[in-house]
């Protein structure tokens, strides 16, 4: 049979199944399971907890949602725009040899969306804050639901269909230096509306209004419009499904000029420092760098989540949240695999005197510096234009869930470094550190984690007390320092760090 003529659902079933099967532990597959089920269950817990919000506290909502639905276009654009088009189930190398249709390359990036941690938590706030902003539970709720998800199917699939036409442009260095300036331009235009108030302007001429009116449409029994708008997007779903298959296939089959720009080029040496500790992290901060799917990730920290909580307005109270939400996309970076950034180059480096310590330091330390700075440009981004903060509280508590969550992030990055280690090369710009159901478990663990911390440190900032954030980070901190040292001295015995270094440098 001509692969002309094979569905994608064909090719894409064999290929999960046996990825699946590549999951030997019975604990990690029910794991991975839970990591599937929970935001669902979110969504569903979250919408009967409707009625327990008060009336003006709704209203407040409401305000907010148009942002939240802008905030959720721009991710479903920017994320597979970092990854090259999407995450994928088998790097390219090991599906050479076989027949792969553009297809199922593009139906593989859909699927593997919902293993981006930021894609999961704004599909949960979109389900929660439409339920919030639209009054009690009943069949409205269900039909506002299908409308969320309708919009959430048909931003996401054009988000990877933008993503792939993209991709496919920016194949020669012409189509690089459009891509640039194109993006600066967006982003200048962005600048000058927040700038000068044309804010709410710009949420009123935004496609992602009609979304919201067609979802409270649904809460409202307005039926006709209501499904009219969610056949509309149903529609547009299926149009923007073609339309990224067939920018898949001519980003695929252009040539580009990837020979030239993969070779071999001069690097200018770096100054050396005395001990091996600095190498070490300079070594690390270049292959952070130089590596494509670690370089748009970081540019999409510093960006993306600031840029956003500016537009938005945040309050104080809601900054507080933000600082463990991007902890955690930082640490998903690479940072659960740290060690993957020598790959190959470890077994050499494992054969120099007195490597295993600095070693461990310079990767927690490349590890906390992509977390803080992450961390600090969105609160920045958030802080110019929240209005001024209610009390002492607010500020310190903001600080306080920024060093925890950065502190917890960090700690179990590592720990999870040291026990699971995998081979990845992050040379690719849909690489990731590691395979994709890793990812999700990875993206449930430290989101549950810093959303917790998120949220208790809003609670103890109501309480108008500055000094209790930073008295309630003490304990937290001090437990990522004890994981740290435990970590590092399980690093330190022989057998295990020569797993890791085995593992990182040929799988």
């Amino acid at each position: 049979m001509s692969t002309a003529t094979v569905p994608a659902r064909s090719q894409l079933a064999p290929l999960l199944r046996l990825r699946l099967t590549m999951v030997r532990s019975g604990l990690l597959r029910a794991m991975l399971l839970v990591a599937l089920l929970l935001p669902a269950l979110l969504c569903l817990v979250g919408v009967f907890l409707v009625d327990l919000v008060p009336d003006e506290q709704s209203f407040n909502v409401a305000l907010g949602t148009p942002t939240v639905y802008l905030a959720f276009v721009l991710l479903t654009v920017m994320a597979p725009l970092a990854a090259g088009g999407g995450y994928e189930l088998y790097p390219p190398e090991q599906l050479a040899a076989y027949p792969i249709r553009p297809r199922t390359v593009f139906a593989g990036t859909l699927l593997l969306a919902p293993v981006n941690l930021a894609w999961m938590l704004n599909v949960v706030a979109l389900v929660l804050i439409t339920s919030f902003a639209s009054g009690p539970v009943g069949w409205g709720t269900v039909r506002g639901s299908l409308s969320v998800a309708a919009f959430v199917a048909v931003a996401t699939v054009g988000g990877h269909a933008i993503a792939w036409l993209v991709v496919g442009v920016r194949q020669t260095r012409t189509g690089r230096w459009l891509t640039w300036a194109a993006a600066a331009g967006v982003g200048l235009t962005v600048v000058y509306l927040v700038r000068f108030g044309y804010t709410f302007t710009l949420l009123d001429a935004s496609p992602t209004r009609y979304a919201l009116v067609n979802s409270l449409q649904g809460y409202n029994e307005l039926y006709r419009a209501w499904a009219t708008g969610l056949v509309v997007m149903v529609v547009g779903t299926a149009v923007l499904a073609w339309a990224g298959v067939r920018a898949t296939a001519w980003a695929l089959r252009r040539p580009g000029d990837h020979a030239v720009r993969d070779g071999s080029r001069p690097v200018r040496r770096r100054r050396s420092t005395p001990r091996l500790l600095g190498e070490l992290v300079a070594v690390d901060r270049a292959s952070i760098w130089r590596s494509v799917p670690l370089r748009r990730g970081v540019l999409v920290l510093l960006i993306l989540p600031g840029a956003v909580a500016a537009m938005a307005g945040m309050s104080w109270q809601s900054l507080v949240l933000l600082p463990g939400l991007v902890a955690a996309g930082a640490g998903l970076l690479f940072g659960v695999n740290a060690f993957c950034l020598d790959s190959s180059g470890s077994t050499w480096l494992a054969t120099l005197p007195g490597w295993a310590g600095p070693a461990f330091v310079a990767k927690a330390w490349a590890v906390t510096e992509v977390c803080l700075l992450a961390v600090a440009a969105a609160v920045a981004g958030g802080a110019l234009r929240a209005p001024l903060p209610g009390s002492a509280a607010d500020v310190t508590a903001t600080a306080a869930a920024a060093a925890t969550a950065c502190a917890l992030v960090v700690a179990s990055s590592m720990r999870a470094s040291v026990r699971h280690p995998y081979r990845a090369d992050l040379r690719g710009p849909r690489d990731t550190p590691a395979p994709p159901g890793v990812m999700a478990l990875h993206s449930l663990r430290l989101a549950v984690l810093t959303t917790t911390v998120g949220l208790l440190f809003s609670g103890v900032a109501f309480l108008k007390v500055w000094w209790l954030p930073l008295v309630l980070a003490v304990p937290f901190v001090s437990w990522a320092g004890l994981s740290l040292i435990e970590t590092s001295r399980s690093w330190s015995q022989p057998h295990v760090r020569s797993r890791v270094v085995t593992t990182v440098s040929g799988g």
